[in-house]
C-alpha cells in the first residue's frame, strides 16, 4: 500500500481531530507537515499533538513554500473559514488533494470553482462533513433508501449548544459574518447538510435569527424552513446560547410508516426507531434495531473524521470518491446561504440562489 503524506495547513482545535484520525488509521497515512500563520502557535500545536508520532513531519509559516514539497499527496485546510477556498484553490493548484474543513467556500460561485479545478486537474476534493460516517445516520439513510418511512412528511433538527464568550474571543473570525461566522454556517450546517441528505433537494427556505444574551456581531439562535422538492417539510432550530451548557442535538424523520430519531450529544442514542411491520403492527425487529442502534455508537461523532479519511485515501489510490465529496456536498452549502439571504431580506427564499452572494455581504436587516 502506497503510503499518503498528509499536510494540515491550520493548528487550531480542530486540527487536533484530523491528527487523532490520521493517527487511528493504523498505517497507510503518516502527517508529514503542519504549516500555520504563528509559529508560536504551530510549535505548541506540534508538542500537543503529539507530533513525534510522526517523526518525518516539518513545520512551516509558508503555505506556499510547504506546498513546493512534490511528496506532499493530501493538505487538509483546518484554517478560519474565510480562508478556506482561497488555501484549497492554491493547493489544487499545486496538484494536491484536498480535504476542507466546512464550509467549502463563502459563496457558490467560489465553491463551484474548487470543484472544476479539482475535476480538471484530477484530483480529489473532499469537505469534513464528519456527521455522515455516523452510523445512526448511515442506517437512517438504508431506511429511507429501503423505503421503510413510506412517504416522509417532514424532517427536523435541534441543536441546542452552549458556546461562551471564551470561545467567540479565541477566533475573532467565529463572530464575524464576513469571514464566516454564525451559528448556521459555522455549526448547524452539519445538520442541515444531514436533512438534505437524507431527503433530498431543497426547493426553498425561510429563516429568522437573533443574537441574545452575548456580545456577539453573528446570530447565536435562529430557526428556518426548509421545503424540500418532494413536497417535504424541514424543521430547523439552533443555538449556541443555551444555558448554562450544551444539551445536545437531535435528528428525526416522521414517514406514513415509519418514524426515527436519535438524540444526545453525539447523536449516540435511538430515542425513537418504529416501522410498520406485518401490515400495521410494530415488530420486534423495530425494538431490536432500536436497542444496537443506541448501544453500539460512537462516543463522539467527531471521531468520524477516520472513516472519511478511509474513505479519501481510498479515493486517491483510484477507488471512489468519498460520500462526502465536495460536489455533494454544494447543496447544503447553498442552503445556508439561502438561509442568510433569508435573515437578510426577510422573505421566502427560492433555489438555486445567486451564485454571487457571499457572507461578506451580511447584515442585520433594518426594521420598518
Amino acid at each position: 500500500m502506497t503510503l499518503m503524506r498528509i499536510a494540515i495547513i491550520g493548528c487550531g482545535a480542530i486540527a487536533e481531530k484530523h491528527v487523532a484520525a490520521i493517527a487511528e488509521l493504523g498505517g497507510g497515512a503518516e502527517i508529514a507537515a503542519l504549516c500555520d500563520i504563528s509559529e508560536e502557535r504551530l510549535r505548541v500545536f506540534a508538542y500537543r499533538a503529539g507530533i513525534p508520532r510522526f517523526p518525518g513531519a516539518t513545520l512551516h509559516t509558508d503555505i506556499d513554500e510547504m506546498l513546493t514539497r512534490p511528496e506532499l499527496d493530501l493538505v487538509v485546510v483546518a484554517t478560519s473559514s474565510d480562508s478556506h477556498a482561497r488555501i484549497a484553490l492554491r493547493s489544487l493548484e499545486a496538484g494536491k488533494h484536498v480535504l476542507v474543513e466546512k464550509p467549502l467556500a463563502l459563496s457558490m460561485g467560489e465553491a463551484r470553482e474548487l470543484i472544476r479545478l479539482a475535476r480538471a486537474k484530477k484530483l480529489e476534493l473532499a469537505v469534513s462533513f464528519q456527521a455522515r460516517y455516523s452510523p445512526r445516520i448511515a442506517a437512517m439513510k438504508a431506511a429511507v433508501e429501503e423505503g421503510r418511512f413510506g412517504e416522509i412528511g417532514h424532517g427536523a433538527v435541534a441543536m441546542r449548544w452552549n458556546r461562551d464568550m471564551a470561545y467567540y474571543r479565541s477566533g475573532p473570525w467565529r463572530e464575524d459574518w464576513s469571514k464566516g461566522g454564525g451559528l448556521f454556517i459555522n455549526q448547524c450546517i452539519h445538520y442541515v447538510d444531514l436533512l438534505i441528505w437524507l431527503l433530498g433537494p431543497l426547493q426553498s427556505v425561510y429563516a429568522l435569527a437573533g443574537i441574545h444574551g452575548q456580545f456577539i456581531g453573528v446570530e447565536n439562535v435562529g430557526a428556518a424552513l426548509l421545503r424540500f422538492k418532494s413536497g417535504a417539510v424541514g424543521i430547523v432550530e439552533a443555538s449556541t446560547g443555551v444555558y448554562p451548557r450544551t444539551l445536545g442535538t437531535s435528528i428525526s424523520l416522521f414517514g406514513s410508516r415509519g418514524t426515527a430519531s436519535f438524540e444526545g450529544t453525539a447523536l449516540q442514542e435511538a430515542a425513537v426507531w418504529t416501522f410498520e411491520h406485518n401490515h400495521g403492527s410494530e415488530g420486534a425487529d423495530s425494538v431490536s434495531e432500536q436497542r444496537t442502534l443506541s448501544k453500539e455508537h460512537d462516543t463522539d461523532i467527531k471521531l468520524s473524521h477516520t472513516p472519511l479519511y478511509r474513505e479519501l485515501l481510498t479515493a486517491i489510490r483510484g477507488g471512489e470518491s468519498p460520500i462526502a465529496s465536495a460536489e455533494s456536498t454544494l447543496p447544503a452549502l447553498e442552503a445556508v446561504l439561502g438561509i442568510y439571504q433569508s435573515i437578510k431580506s426577510g422573505l421566502v427564499v427560492e433555489l438555486p440562489i445567486n451564485e454571487e452572494f457571499h457572507m461578506g455581504g451580511m447584515v442585520w436587516r433594518e426594521k420598518g
